[in-house]
């Protein structure tokens, strides 16, 4: 009996060390995945859903990596800054503070699109502006996200085109799309950038009307890009990540274009908004078809090209975002995406 009983305390020890050692086993398989830090902007709207898609369903899929660790970060130069101080690997950030950046003396490279074009909208509250001039009233206050960034820019070049006068226009920072929504709902300002879907919401609540659509103003404009610094960029290990994250995103955005299933089902589980969650197909159809066809805010072959900032880059020194003293070919890289557009064909 006494043997017996020794028999099974090392048959059931056995079992024990064979179980720790399985877990230790996995815990190594899972430790040697990839994991990307990344900041990404406050709010995940229809415009964001494919590359949250990316990061959280196709870039894990692949060999080697696991889930990024993303933050959100209300203010986009946050995003720039948070790639400068080494915080973080990856930004989705704004394209002019990232230029900017590089004009006094930082390392940045955008190797990428998180989305082409941009699906915000400048809508103001029309029951105080009911024409461009009335911007130049005392009375009168606007919101983006950080001024000289995408947010600004998009309203500098078209109203200037109207003969408004930049310097009476009273132009405020408001970090996050929902934070500016609330904000000219409650009248504390006036006039601001918000996704078209949120100006679609708006409209139901008063009278909010949009003013500006950049995507009618500008042939191409640049919304969020993937920032990483030029240091991180130099390791060959990153490089192969950089493509990889790219990759992800150009199939997410082809997903999106050929596959309204596969988009409605992202975007119920990837949006911000609480409705984002209970939209019916024929709703989210709508913002596809929108952000998709009419603006083009997801291109097969992602539409990452030096010409596209070269014909920015004016536009950006009129509106004072930037000195338009910086290099950008040496800012731009477009070999990772044409490594990644390789190899998915």
């Amino acid at each position: 009996m006494k043997t017996d009983r020794i028999v099974k305390k090392v048959v059931a020890m056995f079992w024990v060390v064979l179980l720790c050692l399985t877990m230790i086993g996995l815990g190594s398989a899972t430790a040697a995945d990839r994991i990307l830090t990344i900041n990404i902007p406050g709010n995940a709207l229809g415009v964001h859903i494919p590359y949250m898609a990316a990061l959280n369903e196709i870039l894990p899929a692949m060999d080697g990596y696991g889930t990024p660790e993303w933050t959100r970060v209300k203010r986009l130069q946050t995003i720039t800054q948070s790639i400068l101080t080494g915080s973080v690997e990856v930004g989705a950030g704004d394209a002019i503070s990232t230029l900017r950046a590089v004009e006094a003396g930082a390392d940045l490279r955008i190797i990428g699109n998180a989305f082409m074009h941009t699906s915000l909208v400048f809508v103001v509250n029309g029951d105080k502006i009911k024409d461009f001039k009335d911007l130049e009233k005392p009375d009168v206050t606007l919101a983006v996200n950080s001024k000289g960034d995408f947010t600004h820019v998009m309203l500098v070049g078209p109203l200037q085109k109207r003969g408004i006068d930049m310097k009476k226009v009273n132009v405020i920072t408001m970090g996050g799309s929902g934070t500016r929504m609330r904000a000219l709902l409650a009248g504390k300002v006036d006039g601001v950038p918000l996704h078209f879907d949120q100006a679609s919401d708006l409209a139901k609540k008063g009278n909010f009307k949009v003013m500006i659509e950049p995507a009618k103003e500008y042939d191409a404009f640049l919304g969020e890009v993937w920032i990483v610094s030029g240091k991180w960029l130099a390791k060959p290990e990153n490089q192969r990540a950089a493509v990889d994250l790219l990759k992800a995103t150009i199939i997410a955005f082809r997903k999106t274009n050929s596959d309204p299933k596969w988009y409605a089902e992202m975007y119920r589980k990837y949006g911000s908004k609480k409705n984002m969650k209970k939209a019916s197909d024929e709703e989210i159809e709508v913002v596809r078809q929108a952000l998709g066809k009419d603006i083009g805010c997801w291109p097969d072959n992602m539409q990452h090209s030096l010409s596209v900032y070269k014909d920015l880059l004016p536009v950006y020194k009129s509106a004072g975002a930037v000195k338009g003293t910086v290099d950008v070919s040496k800012v731009v890289e477009t070999k990772y995406v044409e490594q990644a557009l390789k190899e998915l064909k």
